[in-house]
């Protein structure tokens, strides 16, 4: 970030933001070696390039450039379903699957939406990070968007607490208009899908991570949550 007089982010810090996982690093060391020795001499340490914060701003449905670290709901373009929520599948006995509800006029869960990028609004384009909003009732629990693979429907997008979880990172791209889809890469990028829709045999529209025509969605910019509570 931009510390002092800096006129572009110079300063490595650590970020106040509990969700906030920070930048990529690529860590590299002049080892001979497929790994990183521990004790390695001389290890350089360097950003991975993201997504320039020239790129083209996300927009919500209106048109407006949405902020980032912002409140949303996640809604179909046409009223053919309902927005995203979370709710208990299979043997969960809390609700840690994603799905899109089946009902119209129901906008879902609220989501905050992240972006790494040292900007003031999403880049289209960028990695992202997406999680639902703390309740009384989870308390503390993590409910920050992860993917799970090896599951009878295939891979699917999870809050966390499932083990085995992929890592890798969401990233939004703009489709056409105000209208985004959703990629998960893994981290090495070897693998990359769209979030998907799929349903379970309990008719669940479950967000899936496959090679299929994407879940394509627009955004309903929401009042901060210090906004919303006055």
């Amino acid at each position: 970030m931009k510390t002092g007089n800096e006129t572009i982010p110079l300063s490595v810090v650590q970020s106040p933001i509990e969700i906030d996982k920070g930048l990529p690093l690529t860590i590299t060391s002049p080892s001979d070696s497929l790994f990183i020795p521990n004790g390695s001499p001389y290890a350089s340490v360097s950003y991975t390039h993201l997504p320039s914060t020239t790129a083209q701003p996300v927009t919500d449905l209106h048109g407006n450039i949405v902020r980032n670290g912002g409140r949303f709901f996640i809604l179909p373009p046409f009223t053919v379903a309902g927005g995203i929520r979370r709710i208990k599948t299979g043997n969960e006995t809390i609700p840690l699957s994603v799905v899109q509800s089946p009902i119209e006029i129901d906008k879902g869960l609220p989501l905050t939406i992240t972006s790494p990028s040292d900007s003031l609004f999403i880049p289209n384009g960028s990695p992202v990070f997406i999680s639902f909003e703390l309740t009384p009732i989870i308390g503390a629990f993590p409910l920050e968007w992860t993917v799970v693979a090896g599951l009878p429907e295939g891979t699917l997008v999870k809050v966390e607490g499932y083990p085995h979880t992929v890592p890798g990172s969401f990233s939004i791209h703009r489709v056409r208009d105000n209208t985004y889809k959703l990629l998960f890469c893994t981290l090495d990028s070897s693998l990359c899908g769209n979030v998907a829709i799929v349903e379970d045999e309990a008719k669940n529209r479950l967000l899936a991570v496959n090679q299929k025509h994407p879940y394509e969605f627009v955004l309903e910019q929401l009042p901060s949550s210090s906004a919303a509570s006055k």
